[in-house]
């Protein structure tokens, strides 16, 4: 016997190992949710997993390992948000992340239902809409020079999102009441 194995100890490394192999996919879409745009969520998983790795042993077998893993997601982007804002990046505040996390912490058949009703709900807005709404959430560029661009001022830029997100709001709803599910 290893002297540095305890006992059972092979039986909880892969129980751990199959739970972390099972999660992979839950978690970079958690990743990826919360550090929108970030081209480092696969990175950042990385990290996550040697984090998860090193504290195993708090893991409570029979526990839900999703809860717990995203627990740990959760402060490892708070400090890694925390070091992007030290060095002037723009990032989501540790308030809003808590806010939205409970709804990207969905199963992923979940994700994926939300997903595909998003995406039809976006089929159906008009392609000026659809543009603004893309620049606003994945190009990263700032608003105003999107409004200089099309010639439009930023306060109407932003009230037409507002509008644009109450829309798909509702209409991701309606799809899931049409499906006779819930949206939450």
């Amino acid at each position: 016997m290893d002297p540095a194995r305890h006992p059972g100890e092979n039986d909880v490394s892969e129980d751990f190992v199959r739970e972390l192999t099972d999660h992979q996919t839950a978690m970079l879409a958690f990743i990826r949710a919360l550090m929108p745009g970030s081209s480092a969520a696969r990175d950042l998983l990385q990290e996550v997993n040697i984090i998860l790795w090193q504290k195993r042993a708090t893991f409570e077998a029979g526990t839900s390992f999703k809860a717990w893993s995203f627990q740990v997601i959760r402060y490892h982007l708070m400090n890694h948000r925390r070091r992007l804002a030290s060095k002037g990046w723009l990032v989501f505040d540790d308030e809003l992340v808590e806010r939205i996390s409970p709804v990207l912490e969905a199963d992923p058949e979940e994700l994926e239902t939300r997903h595909q009703a998003l995406h039809h709900c976006l089929a159906k807005l008009r392609p000026k809409d659809r543009e603004l709404l893309q620049h606003r959430y994945a190009s990263g560029a700032p608003l105003e020079e999107y409004a200089k661009l099309i010639q439009r001022s930023p306060g109407t830029l932003k009230a037409t999102l507002f509008n644009l997100r109450g829309a798909l709001r509702k209409c991701i709803e309606r799809r899931f009441q049409d499906q006779g599910t819930s949206p939450t």
